[in-house]
């Protein structure tokens, strides 16, 4: 921890942990320990295009149809006697 109370990572860490400057982290105390998470923000509207839902705050296109799909054949699959 340096004088203003900002914790600085190593390089080794950020690179384990998948962070870049800029990005939000979140301190959760606990049971006498820190554990720092990555603070992903709450979306609460999305915009449609072309049948794949863009979710603005994070700018990452999901196709909510097929991921159920998949998570429905997963499902299934997980279900059939082996």
């Amino acid at each position: 921890m340096d004088e203003t109370g900002q914790i600085k990572l190593s390089d080794a860490l950020k690179r384990a942990f998948g962070v870049e400057p800029g990005a939000r982290l979140r301190a959760e105390v606990s049971s006498g320990h820190i554990e720092i998470v990555k603070d992903v923000p709450l979306v609460t509207e999305g915009v449609v295009d072309n049948g794949v839902l863009l979710l603005p705050k994070l700018g990452i296109k999901m196709d909510a149809g097929a991921a159920i799909r998949a998570e429905r054949d997963e499902l299934a699959q997980r279900a059939l006697p082996q």
